[in-house]
């Protein structure tokens, strides 16, 4: 392994988990993959052609800085904040012109800004417009987009291709969500009665998906679930998978020092954590600078906190180490006492795609209590990105510790 850690993005694990959640829906719906902040900080472009050869029908950006990572994708592609001209790059303007780049209408002065542009342009931009049914976060009144989607359709420059909402709280409420589908849906119908459109209607993500077709509309927005986790909250949902998802995400070091320490000695930062016995104690080069949690040593730093996967031989399966003191900027402290084995150069996945792993991401998401993409974007662009297929902690046959080396991950990644 070269540097101090390394992320590996299994391409075969998010080609399956695409599968998986189409095949919840019916045949005619189309699969829009949310990669925001460049996929979740996973590579947006590596991700993209995995997605395309799983059945994607689109890609779903925050901005246009994002969306211009991903222009030379085969897929449409959706921004997703209120764009308004005169922020649109030329870059851009061959895109637009040729109908793969499509817009979010939030409301009416940002409408007759997108119109002006497809004016000069002499196109009509294909826009989905957004209706709040009750996220609050973007979007218009239902009874204000009636009103938007008459004068999109009447107008020359616009195309209305969509109609859009976002579930509140699918993890968790179906009644709350079973509200906004029908709110969305009585927008449509309103809309197909007053105009020559026929918008495609999209409003679930990988939640809304899970809670069954009634919530599917045309179309299914999927963020965090084509990387194979699901919010703490969802818990209950999981069950309605026909098969697991496979996590995708695997971050890997070493173990670059051993120290033994006598009962009573304390570690870290503010002496938070105390021996009870004499302890080895294990250094890890990673630490909050490199987006791991910082209070990943909790409770009150002292820990033991989450844990990580220490592997004393190849082949082994790896022991869980608990974290001790409190995570510093580059470095994370464990305890190995209890890991037999386990020296100076040992492998850790500081999180595990291994099912019931510890240090799985979802286990992570659950003891910290935040969304698994929110752990995963503070993952910091200095570690190195491996987009791979399947590359195993035990079966690799590459790289330092049984690591891919970075020579090897560009070669799968091409």
């Amino acid at each position: 392994m070269e540097g101090n850690s390394e992320l590996t993005v299994d391409l075969q694990a998010i080609t399956h988990n695409v599968g998986v959640l189409r095949s919840l829906c019916r045949p005619e719906v189309r699969f829009c993959a949310v990669l925001k902040a460049d996929g979740y900080g996973l590579g947006a472009e590596h991700v993209a052609p995995a997605i395309a050869a799983a059945g994607g029908s689109m890609l779903a950006v925050f901005s246009v800085e994002e969306a211009m990572a991903l222009l030379d994708q085969d897929l449409p592609i959706l921004i997703l904040m209120p764009v308004h001209a005169k922020h649109v790059p030329d870059r851009l303007m061959e895109s637009i012109r040729s109908g793969s780049l499509h817009f979010v209408v939030h409301e009416a002065n940002q409408m007759k800004s997108m119109a002006a542009l497809g004016n000069r342009l002499g196109v009509r931009i294909p826009v989905h417009l957004k209706a709040d049914t009750g996220l609050h976060r973007g979007g218009c009144e239902p009874r204000d987009a009636i009103v938007l989607a008459r004068a999109i359709d009447r107008s020359t420059d616009l195309d209305l291709a969509g109609l859009m909402t976002h579930f509140a709280n699918a993890a968790s409420s179906e009644s709350a969500t079973a509200n906004q589908m029908r709110q969305i849906r009585s927008v449509h119908d309103l809309i197909c009665e007053d105009c020559t459109a026929a918008p495609v209607v999209h409003a679930s993500g990988t939640c809304g998906v899970l809670r069954g077709a009634d919530y599917h509309g045309d179309m299914i927005r999927v963020g965090l679930g084509w990387s194979g986790y699901l919010t703490p909250s969802a818990t209950e949902l999981v069950s309605r998978l026909p098969v697991p998802l496979r996590p995708a995400v695997t971050w890997r070091s070493r173990i670059v020092l051993v120290r033994t320490i006598a009962a009573g000695d304390t570690v870290g930062y503010g002496g938070r954590w105390c021996a009870e016995r004499t302890s080895r104690v294990g250094v890890i080069p990673v630490g909050y600078a490199d987006g791991y949690p910082q209070d990943g040593g909790h409770p009150a730093d002292g820990g033991p906190g989450l844990a990580v996967g220490v592997m004393p031989r190849r082949g082994m399966d790896p022991i869980d180490a608990p974290i001790i003191g409190r995570v510093s900027m580059d470095q994370v402290l464990v305890d190995l006492t209890d890991a037999q084995g386990v020296d100076v150069g040992s492998p850790v996945e500081l999180i595990s795609a291994s099912p019931g792993s510890a240090c799985g991401l979802d286990n992570l998401a659950r003891r910290l209590q935040r969304p698994p993409h929110a752990i995963l974007v503070q993952i910091h662009a200095r570690v190195p990105r491996i987009h791979s297929d399947s590359v195993s902690l035990k079966s690799s046959n590459g790289g330092i510790d049984g690591m891919p080396s970075l020579a090897q991950a560009s070669a799968v990644a091409g």
